[in-house]
């Protein structure tokens, strides 16, 4: 008789495959070779079927999910980490972020660090930006908000992007001072160095999970352009041309809320940029 558990898959080297079982214990797994023959290469982040007895993993479940750079699935929660001082604020990056958490059923959560490096001036203006986001109905926080950060971790699988030197360690070991990070990239102070390839891996913190990826550091925008102005939820405005991008067109409503400032320039002129990344 098959001694069945749901499992999760957290760290794949070679054809072990790390398993976080539900009662919290860690197990080596290897795939069917039913799973190889139908074609299903499972990823870090797949919540899977196992069978204890024989050590094998039977089936994969369906993925809310998947991302290719980095490789991995079912990722709840991304923290943009954005720096407000070396490196500098970039609402564009932030925008960047929104987009690609959106086209992946992702949840975006921005933390801002370094505000005790800016003048009273510039920290108006992140104010304003700040305000902004959650008018829309975008979680944020500063670094220093570790109460109500930690709460977002708990039975969830997280990922951070954000500009190198943003302070992603900090923030982490802020949220769990047993993880002991160096300062630097989160991936290079987990303490395994620099590789030329290194494993994707998901770490407990704090009642859930975090990707251990330098990947999500420089997230490509894989995204059609056409779809880009769906992931912008503030721009849902009809306009006069129901195919209308917001860009060239006569007519544009959002066009006009950006001219009555309802929709800041900076918004707006991060969304023209964004139509021109897209694929």
């Amino acid at each position: 008789m098959q001694n069945n558990e749901i499992g999760k898959i957290i760290c794949i080297n070679k054809s072990i495959h790390k398993v976080l079982l539900s009662n919290n214990t860690i197990i080596n797994c290897f795939t069917r070779g039913k799973l190889r023959k139908d074609g299903i290469v499972p990823v870090v982040g797949d919540n899977c079927i196992v069978n204890i007895s024989t050590g094998t993993i039977e089936s994969i479940e369906q993925r809310k999910n998947y991302l290719e750079r980095p490789l991995i699935a079912n990722i709840d929660k991304l923290l943009i980490v954005m720096s407000t001082s070396i490196p500098a604020f970039s609402s564009y990056l932030i925008d960047k972020f929104l987009v690609i958490a959106y086209s992946n059923n992702i949840e975006p959560i921005i933390v801002i660090t370094k505000t005790d490096m800016i003048t009273m001036k510039e920290k108006i203006n992140i104010r304003k930006h700040v305000n902004y986001y959650k008018k829309i109905g975008i979680k944020v926080y500063y670094n220093k908000n570790i109460t109500s950060l930690k709460k977002e971790f708990k039975n969830s699988c997280i990922a951070l992007c954000g500009q190198t030197g943003a302070g992603k360690s900090s923030l982490l070991n802020k949220i769990d001072a047993s993880l002991d990070l160096k300062t630097g990239e989160v991936s290079d102070a987990l303490g395994r160095g620099k590789h030329t390839t290194r494993l994707v891996e998901l770490l407990e913190i704090n009642g859930g999970l975090i990707a251990d990826t330098p990947g999500f550091s420089s997230l490509s925008l894989n995204v059609k352009r056409e779809s880009i102005r769906r992931f912008y939820k503030d721009f849902n405005k009809k306009c006069e041309y129901r195919s209308c991008v917001h860009k060239n067109e006569d007519g544009c409503a959002i066009k006009e809320l950006v001219k009555k400032k309802k929709i800041p320039s900076w918004r707006y002129n991060n969304y023209i940029k964004l139509l021109e990344e897209g694929k």
